[in-house]
């Protein structure tokens, strides 16, 4: 007679193998389900400084065009040029087909052209410029950011042209 080769114990073990799987499964699952969380935050958090961002530029660049069209004939004529630009805070909508006018006042067609990226570029973008001095300003550009769980957002910058 011969005998057989498997030890008792071999055969309450059956299954413990799918078990251990299922439970790395499980956690394979809420390992991935993490990060997909984190990467909806980190998109989330991305949207809202890549918005941070284009509002910084915005005011960065009516600045640059107040420095360009300024009349530094003399301090008065300079602070005349500079008060000129000041404008209430407000916002258009955006028009994709805009064509910077060719006739008018540069500060005028500075300051619309300005407007329109603000609406184009932000959510709800509107912005401001105030005359502080002088030839000092404070220009404040604002937008939606309820989509990342905010509010109204601003950004505010203050300058010596």
């Amino acid at each position: 007679m011969i005998a057989q080769c498997c030890s008792p114990n071999r055969s309450r073990q059956y299954g413990f193998t799918l078990v251990e799987i299922l439970v790395a499964a499980l956690v394979l699952s809420v390992g991935l389900l993490g990060l997909a969380g984190l990467q909806a935050v980190s998109l989330k958090m991305n949207q809202g400084s890549y918005l941070r961002v284009q509002a910084t530029n915005l005011a960065y660049e009516i600045a640059d065009a107040m420095r360009a069209n300024i009349d530094r004939t003399n301090a008065a004529t300079a602070a005349a040029s500079v008060a000129a630009y000041e404008s209430a805070t407000s916002s258009v909508a955006c028009d994709t087909a805009y064509v910077r006018p060719t006739s008018g006042l540069v500060k005028d067609n500075d300051i619309a052209e300005w407007r329109n990226r603000l609406a184009c570029l932000l959510p709800s973008g509107g912005g401001g410029i105030a005359v502080t001095s002088n030839t000092t300003v404070t220009i404040t550009v604002t937008w939606d950011e309820t989509r990342q769980g905010g509010g109204t957002e601003s950004f505010t910058f203050t300058t010596e042209l």
